[in-house]
């Protein structure tokens, strides 16, 4: 048998993916922040990229969430998380590659400049004007449903759904008040797919995982 160990955050929405898919294929693994933390030099020797989630494979270790979830649908393939069809699948990778070029990328700088003092506001304005530029394309290809394809669960709703719970949580912050505002089929899917528990469950410790660094913060 596999033996699976994580390395992640519940904050992070790429690790929260791979942790929900897990779950939801009753697969057992053990998780752990990484060591030294990101950055460090014991965590380079595990991901040089230095980024989360990481998935150790008796001892292998893989980086990059998408390529971590399609490598564990491949291994576990029951119960399924992809349609059958192949212009589906196809459908659920775009929108999945949408959500994390277009959107979760241009936030990045956000959170670099969070603190208002030093502030790089013109950094900002183009983040956010990306922001908006790709929930746009995205509002192009998502319904305004509890799932984003298949009517039913899928890798793509784990993917997209902590995004744009981190778009409803930050943009605000910088200015960008109704950041889904004019986009009905993005707002109608983050509002409808907190019915399903499952991703409930993983939106749900992303807004533990914020209210522990608030309060680490104070």
């Amino acid at each position: 048998m596999l033996k699976y160990h994580l390395y992640s955050a519940d904050i992070s929405p790429f690790a929260q993916r791979v942790v929900l898919q897990m779950e939801y294929k009753g697969i057992d693994f053990t998780q752990s922040h990484p060591p030294g933390g990101l950055g460090s030099p014991e965590y380079g020797l595990i991901n040089p990229i230095q980024k989360l989630p990481v998935l150790t494979v008796d001892g292998v270790h893989l980086p990059e969430s998408e390529i971590i979830c399609e490598y564990i649908e491949e291994i576990h393939p029951e119960p399924s998380l992809v349609p059958e069809d192949p212009m589906l699948r196809a459908r659920g990778r775009l929108i999945r590659r949408i959500a994390d070029l277009y959107v979760m990328n241009p936030m990045m700088p956000l959170f670099k400049n969070f603190v208002r003092e030093t502030r790089d506001q013109t950094v900002v304005d183009t983040a956010l004007a990306y922001i908006g530029q790709g929930l746009t394309f995205l509002n192009n290809w998502l319904p305004a449903e509890t799932y984003s394809i298949d009517n039913r669960l899928t890798l793509t709703d784990f993917a997209v759904a902590p995004i744009l719970r981190y778009v409803a949580e930050f943009p605000p912050v910088f200015g960008m008040s109704a950041p889904f505002q004019g986009l009905d089929n993005v707002h109608g899917y983050i509002n409808a797919c907190r019915k399903d528990p499952h991703i409930e469950r993983g939106l749900a410790r992303i807004e533990a995982g914020w209210e522990a660094k608030r309060s680490g913060a104070h």
